[in-house]
């Protein structure tokens, strides 16, 4: 009988065991999962805005609109429409389906959840400001494979089990320094908590050992952003935007609970410190616009995780960047005066070098957005719906994954004070 010595802490295996079943193709299963590549760091980082640019693959980094709140750049919320308060709730559903050495064959996953919650209102002329919840990142992880015991022969079956992820509250602002230029902040309090259940199965029950790592994250996060608009002729206008956001480490207590296969309590300690930090991001975009009617959008964001020097076996971290581009046609009719919007169709393409280096091969995702959007003709409401189909992981990856997602978006209109004046 072999006993696992009950003061083994699993942690570090857990990076090389998992990370060598994804290498090597060894025999790993992965269950209803969201990414297996989430068990790196916080996990997966969100990319979606969950917003108008999300049917231009969220490429809105120079990107503004008088009626929906837009967070990619803060400086974009002066254009929002005065008097007026935009509350937006966004769903999304996920298809994701898994291929590569060691998965089961056919594996796929599948869940809906809803994602934001925002509220956006144009304060004064110089001013406008938002308060929402989205998610950060997501953890979801389930591997089963086995892992060779140091200095013995022996070869143990183990499971790696992952869930739960970081949340973004976010009060951003936009202040508009000139006629053309706008500059804007947004402060995001993140705050989450991430459940790894490792087990480590012996030959013998009662000797298998049962690691729950429970870590609790939370600080502040800063994001930086400016605006200029160009009007080039009466029909054209280009925007060119810019984000920044600094490095920043997060504060972690990690509680550690450690058990046999008879329940009883091998160890039970909480650990405060810092075990990840957020690196430096940069973004640029450019807009043009013709008419107000037809868009064409293009961003590059960049985020420098070498200098963090996070690595691993057979992992390390680097340097990620972000391609994306998209074109909006807004279909608008003359009312009263003023332009009202019909429908609007949007497109969009992105290819993003994500910070995991795996085996020297960095992991890419690649896909296309298309979207569409109407406004309720009995009232201020809004719908828009987007399609995103992507590919993470090339062909040579240890794992793949073809995904497909529907998100849902409503945008409601009111009121907040008009001064006398009446709008109908």
């Amino acid at each position: 009988m072999f006993r696992v010595p009950y003061n083994c802490d699993l942690r570090p295996l857990k990076f090389a065991a998992v990370l060598a079943l994804l290498s090597c193709g060894s025999a790993a299963t992965a269950q209803n999962v969201t990414s297996p590549y989430s068990i790196i760091g916080i996990g997966d980082l969100e990319q979606s805005y969950f917003n108008r640019t999300s049917g231009m693959a969220n490429t809105g980094i120079a990107y503004s609109n008088n009626n929906f709140v837009t967070i990619n750049n803060p400086a974009s919320l002066t254009s929002l429409t005065n008097q007026l308060f935009n509350v937006e709730l966004a769903g999304r559903g996920k298809f994701v389906q898994f291929t590569g050495s060691g998965i089961t064959p056919g594996l796929t996953a599948k869940d809906f959840s809803v994602e934001k919650l925002s509220l956006g209102i144009r304060i004064n002329k110089w001013w406008g400001a938002s308060a929402g919840l989205m998610p950060f990142s997501t953890s979801n992880y389930s591997f089963s494979g086995l892992q060779g015991w140091s200095g013995t022969n022996l070869v143990l079956p183990v499971d790696y089990n992952g869930s739960g992820g970081v949340n973004r509250y976010y009060l951003a602002n936009g202040f508009k320094v000139s006629k053309n230029l706008s500059v804007g902040v947004n402060t995001s309090f993140l705050g989450g908590s991430l459940q790894q259940l490792d087990t480590l199965f012996s030959t013998d029950a009662a000797s298998s050992i049962y690691s729950n790592n429970s870590i609790y994250v939370r600080d502040i996060w800063l994001e930086f952003g400016l605006q200029y608009h160009i009007k080039v002729s009466k029909k054209w206008v280009v925007n060119l935007g810019a984000t920044y956001s600094p490095q920043t480490p997060l504060r972690a207590q990690t509680t550690s609970l450690i058990k046999d296969g008879k329940g009883d309590t091998l160890s039970n300690q909480i650990v405060t410190s810092t075990i990840f930090s957020l690196p430096t991001y940069t973004g640029f975009g450019i807009s043009v616009v013709k008419d107000n009617k037809l868009t064409f959008v293009a961003d590059y964001r960049r985020q420098q995780w070498s200098p963090l020097n996070e690595s691993g076996i057979n992992y390390r971290l680097v340097n990620s960047s972000r391609y994306s581009g998209g074109v909006e046609y807004s279909k608008q009719k003359d009312y009263l005066g003023a332009k009202y919007e019909l429908l609007s169709l949007q497109a969009g393409i992105f290819y993003d070098k994500s910070y995991i280096l795996l085996n020297n091969q960095q992991i890419n995702d690649k896909g296309l957005t298309i979207g569409f959007g109407a406004n309720s003709r009995r009232s201020t409401l809004s719908y828009h719906v987007v399609f995103e189909y992507g590919i993470r992981g090339s062909q040579n990856a240890p794992v793949k994954e073809n995904y497909g997602s529907i998100t849902i978006g409503l945008s409601y209109k009111d009121f907040w004070y008009t001064k006398g004046k009446k709008y109908e």
